[in-house]
């Protein structure tokens, strides 16, 4: 009798013990699906992701230090995403201008923002405001890592048969550190100086170093058969997120705020190019408009520095510039607008900037 009664203790028991699994299990699977429906968190290791310094689809170019590859196409996979690369045959991450037509152009001008590091063709918000604005052929000379000195090379030496209405540049708030060096990202590229009160392009032909040479212009191979264990649980998006939060949690209480205040001489080399671009573009025909991408730290209130749109902001008034800060847009929406490794927009935000750029576009700059 004692022996059956000990058989029906543990069958108890290990029903328990299997309901509480289950019930655990089903929960874990609720949350899983919760986070991967409404704030996903993919996760590549390092022994996935193929970021190269001198590849990633980039060639030397004498002038702009570095240039798109024509017609280059590969996979390219950071720690947050994994997405497909497609330049045209003018090495831009753009749609081909054939036949455009009389359609008058809007140019995009700008970094690895509006280049859409991390995301999907269809999922750049120049895309998205090209398939709003479909009166007008919409142009995107954006490549990763360029500071304002480049994209206002880029512009003049961009030339398409057509009417020009609207030259947008996006601004970021690296690109003022960026014009104030030779070096940039490990590459040598050009610099402007400011010599008897006069812009002056200084280091051209830019010095093609031996990495060009010897780089591919596609992605390093990944090498995903090295996966750890960790790696394994941190596929979960709600693992993952528990685990970036502790580090965040870690960081925050190790760091300080550093107030954001640029010096005198990268205001007035900044306030030079400013100047030059938008002469630029008037003697096109065209309207310069300053779009400032706001940074991560701002947007997520990771810290209580002063925001660098401020001076730039002060420039664009003084030089007679039109701007608008897209702060206040992000600042008002959610979900996450940010991927939660680096600075950069994920699909929500790139959706949140171009709703804000068609919007200002159509209510104040086009006919």
């Amino acid at each position: 009798m004692k022996i059956v009664l000990d058989k029906q203790r543990i069958r108890t028991i290990a029903q328990n013990i299997a309901l509480l699994s289950g019930s655990l299990l089903f929960c874990f699977l609720a949350i899983e699906i919760g986070y991967r429906i409404i704030d996903p968190f993919p996760f590549f290791s390092d022994d996935e992701t193929n970021l190269t310094q001198h590849g990633n689809l980039s060639q030397y170019d004498e002038l702009l230090g570095w240039k798109g590859v024509p017609n280059g196409e590969t996979e390219f996979t950071t720690v947050n995403n994994s997405i497909w690369l497609t330049h045209n045959s003018d090495g831009f991450r753009d749609i081909e201008h054939e036949n455009s037509g009389n359609k008058p152009a809007i140019v995009f001008l700008g970094d690895s923002f509006t280049w859409g590091y991390e995301v999907e063709f269809d999922e750049m918000f120049v895309n998205l405001v090209r398939n709003k604005l479909p009166n007008y052929e919409i142009f995107n000379l954006a490549h990763r890592g360029y500071g304002t000195d480049q994209q206002l090379l880029t512009f003049t030496q961009w030339y398409e048969d057509q009417p020009l209405e609207v030259v947008i540049l996006m601004f970021s708030e690296n690109d003022v550190e960026e014009i104030m060096t030779d070096i940039s990202y490990d590459k040598p590229k050009p610099q402007y100086q400011i010599i008897d009160d006069n812009l002056v392009l200084t280091g051209v032909p830019v010095p093609k170093i031996e990495e060009w040479e010897s780089s591919s212009s596609a992605e390093k191979e990944m090498n995903s058969q090295n996966t750890s264990l960790k790696s394994f649980f941190l596929k979960s998006h709600f693992i993952h997120d528990i685990s970036f939060r502790l580090d965040l949690l870690q960081s925050a209480s190790n760091s300080k705020n550093v107030q954001r205040k640029y010096k005198k001489k990268e205001l007035i080399l900044t306030s030079h190019i400013l100047e030059e671009l938008k002469q630029e573009v008037e003697s096109s025909g065209a309207r310069l408009v300053v779009f400032f991408i706001p940074s991560k730290r701002e947007v997520e209130q990771l810290g209580d520095s002063q925001t660098y749109q401020t001076e730039i902001i002060t420039l664009c008034q003084e030089l007679g510039i039109e701007y608008y800060d897209l702060a206040p847009e992000f600042q008002t929406t959610w979900p996450r607008a940010y991927y939660r490794y680096g600075i950069h927009w994920n699909v929500r935000g790139n959706q949140i900037a171009a709703d804000a750029i068609d919007r200002y576009l159509t209510q104040n700059v086009l006919p």
